[in-house]
């Protein structure tokens, strides 16, 4: 809902492997007239969606009925913040699993539209959720469920990417399953983690921040601080070296997992997975010759919110610079095989080989679709163009 000052909200979920979380915001113009995004609501809950699917590839009849039950109620929330657009973006386990369609209709069926994101576009949210706050070169490192995500880069521009299949819930199911944390076992998942981060370590001796992000991160410093109510001003922007992330390994080891749910600032459904997640953390930094780690509380879900926002203020650049576009036979044939051309291309009936027109031949035509959004009566028709031309201008 939209006040008479222009102001509304959007809520984006990010349905992880672990956890599922809720992120409300305002958007309001400044005196400058930019957006900007007010944060009204960040919640958490472990839902563990993705139990068991590193082995057999299958989202849970349970873990589904869980997240459900989780989604209902953050539909709730938005419904009380009279959220204008409430949006989903599912990642790791939702992405490895046979069985996610079902999933997925079952979250649509709630009114919430869902995306299952690759691990690229993961990455990608994170790091623009942190653009924003850094003024470096920053390596934002974002340890999951299911896979981890590395993006270097600074300000806008990114210069690496990638997602790997380690992850604080897979590490554990496949090395921890029966609460076994010998040496032997740890040095297993180390070895393990060695082994697929081979892939990053050629930026190892490049000059960079490295920025932890999400669950295994911020509870390191919860922990560290002693916090018996979670505090994310807190832990925005607090550092935590390797030797204080082993102190905190070395804590969690020494208890079983009732114990270890007794511990101040470990949520305790995150108690069974946080020493595999502590481990991937330690294990990467040293490969990558990092003392030290700064944690942000602006992940993925801050970066989704600003990209939604984003695309919402170039569609509404578009769509009012041409209002007034004249009408013609001509324009409409155009814009109509301009149309085509992109159905095409979302259905993937068109060649990779493929030769795109230039930027400014597609802004030309986007200029076409425009205006027959804008005059199209249907509204059912208009709200499926409007969508589709986002797509349009995601490409420029």
């Amino acid at each position: 809902m939209t006040d008479k000052n222009g102001r509304y909200t959007k809520g984006i979920i990010d349905i992880g492997t672990n956890s599922c979380r809720l992120f409300i915001a305002e958007v309001l113009k400044n005196e400058k007239g930019i957006n900007i995004l007010n944060e009204l609501v960040k919640e958490v809950e472990i839902v563990k969606l993705g139990e068991g699917v590193n082995q057999n590839h299958y989202l849970k009849e349970e873990a589904i009925e869980r997240t459900i039950q989780c989604l209902k109620r953050y539909k709730e929330t938005a419904d009380k913040y009279e959220v204008k657009e409430l949006k989903a973006f599912a990642t790791s386990a939702t992405r490895d699993a046979e069985n996610k369609d079902i999933f997925l209709k079952k979250v649509r069926d709630l009114g919430i539209e869902i995306k299952c994101i690759s691990g690229e576009e993961e990455a990608g949210l994170n790091f623009l959720g942190n653009s924003l706050v850094f003024d470096e070169r920053i390596l934002v490192i974002d340890i999951g469920g299911g896979s981890t995500e590395f993006t270097l880069g600074k300000n806008d521009k990114i210069d690496f990417i990638k997602s790997i299949d380690i992850g604080a819930v897979r590490a554990t199911e496949k090395f921890f399953s029966q609460e076994d944390y010998s040496d032997e076992n740890i040095e297993k998942c180390i070895e393990w983690v060695k082994e697929n981060i081979k892939k990053i370590k050629e930026i190892k001796d490049e000059e960079f921040r490295a920025v932890g992000v999400a669950g295994t991160a911020t509870t390191q410093i919860s922990v560290k601080k002693k916090m018996e109510i979670y505090d994310s001003r807190e832990v925005h922007m607090s550092e935590i070296s390797v030797e204080e992330l082993e102190e905190n390994l070395k804590l969690f080891v020494s208890k079983n997992l009732e114990e270890r749910k007794e511990i101040i600032g470990l949520e305790p459904k995150r108690a069974d997975v946080i020493i595999a997640g502590t481990i991937i953390l330690i294990t990467i930094l040293k490969e990558l010759n990092k003392e030290r780690i700064i944690v942000s509380e602006s992940d993925n879900l801050t970066g989704a919110m600003i990209k939604e926002e984003k695309m919402s203020e170039r569609l509404e650049w578009i769509l009012e610079a041409y209002e007034s576009f004249r009408r013609s036979s001509e324009r409409r044939l155009v814009a109509g095989n301009i149309f085509d051309y992109f159905m095409q291309d979302f259905r993937g009936e068109i060649s990779d080989a493929y030769d795109p027109a230039t930027k400014e031949e597609i802004k030309e035509d986007i200029k076409e679709m425009a205006d027959i959004i804008y005059n199209e009566e249907d509204k059912h028709k208009r709200e499926f163009l409007v969508k589709i031309l986002v797509n349009i201008v995601k490409m420029l």
